[in-house]
């Protein structure tokens, strides 16, 4: 470009236009995700060696979601996430005609036993219209001793999560009630690589 270019008053406009552009996109973006978040994401998402074996399919959320305050009952109350806040909490969703989920039921109460406890706990919720009673008759069946019934029967919780239409979902909150990220579909969560997995949210 020539000199004599520079000397009019239309292409300095043009300059300090792209430039003015460019720092409104830069603060917008910068906005977007804070400090906090921003250092949270990265380094989950960057941790992939975690990312093997049984939990292979598990996808980091970025930046990290709250947790829905949408209720669901336990022993016939209600209750939500903010109840398990200072714990990590891994929510599984399943329902008993969903075949993966009975079979990865018995992973997920081995996982409660090994782990559950002040720092973390497992929230299996039956999203089933079949009801808490129909679903404890299940648990039974699978001789599940540790995992707690939890229930969702109409709905509500699963729909606010997109899990409602593809079980089993799994969920793995950190203490702060920040979706860390999800498996869709059934794994062994027995297995050393979920164990270290869940692990590396404990607070």
């Amino acid at each position: 470009m020539s000199l004599h270019l520079f000397k009019q008053p239309r292409i300095w406009l043009l300059l300090w236009g792209g430039a003015g552009a460019a720092f409104i996109l830069y603060v917008i973006v910068s906005a977007s995700v804070s400090p906090k978040e921003a250092a949270t994401a990265s380094a989950l998402s960057h941790d992939q060696s975690l990312l093997t074996g049984e939990m292979a399919d598990f996808a980091y959320a970025f930046p990290p979601r709250g947790a829905p305050s949408i209720a669901f009952l336990h022993e016939d109350r209600q209750m939500t996430l903010s109840d398990f806040r200072g714990k990590a909490v891994l929510v599984n969703f399943w329902a008993t005609w969903c075949a993966p989920c009975l079979k990865e039921l018995p992973s997920l109460d081995a996982l409660e036993r090994d782990l559950g406890g002040g720092k973390f706990a497992v929230v299996a919720i039956a999203a089933d219209p079949r009801g808490p009673k129909v679903a404890q008759q299940f648990l039974d069946r699978l001789n599940i001793e540790h995992l707690k019934l939890y229930a969702d029967p109409d709905l509500r919780f699963a729909f606010a999560i997109g899990g409602a239409d593809i079980l089993p979902v799994s969920i793995l909150y950190d203490a702060k009630g920040q979706e860390i990220g999800r498996l869709v579909g059934e794994a062994d969560w027995s297995s050393p690589e979920a164990r270290r997995l869940v692990e590396s949210a404990l607070p």
